[in-house]
């Protein structure tokens, strides 16, 4: 169960870390939220990499030291591949929604929903997958985990 704890909070952390580093350039106050909206595409010797993010995340603290977190929304990437990977391009969206709560320094609760589609076209292999999953963590323990992964290559 302890790996399962930490398990959990590394997700629960990730999600935080990148989340807040796009909020970092594009958040607007929102009674209490910051509302998050950042389009930008960047080159790589691969190709161009494009990422559409709409979200909205708030971060409350009580005076106890309790920690709640709450972040929804969607996020869209690109890829269009150049050079020796020209001939290789994908596409995902991902819809989610994610909450967790931390006491006295601890992992409490953690809830999670996760859609997203992804597809490609890669040396002439082509796919369309889909993802989704339940997720709620409390108490010490998995409460429930529901994923369904269908992929057609």
């Amino acid at each position: 169960m302890a790996n399962l704890h930490r398990l959990l909070l590394a997700a629960a952390l990730t999600l935080v870390a990148s989340l807040a580093v796009a909020s970092s350039a594009s958040a607007a106050p929102g009674n209490g939220a910051d509302v998050v909206r950042q389009n930008e595409c960047f080159n790589d010797r691969g190709g161009t990499f494009c990422i559409d993010a709409k979200y909205v995340q708030n971060e409350t603290q009580t005076p106890s030291g309790n920690v709640s977190y709450h972040a929804n929304g969607e996020l869209a990437r690109t890829f269009t591949g150049e050079g020796p990977f020209q001939e290789c391009n994908t596409s995902s969206s991902d819809k989610f929604n994610y909450h967790f709560l931390a006491k006295d320094g601890e992992l409490h609760e953690v809830g999670s929903h996760q859609t997203a589609e992804f597809s490609g076209d890669c040396f002439g292999t082509q796919y369309d997958c889909t993802l989704s999953y339940d997720l709620h963590y409390a108490n010490g323990r998995l409460q429930f985990y529901r994923p369904e992964f269908n992929c057609n290559p």
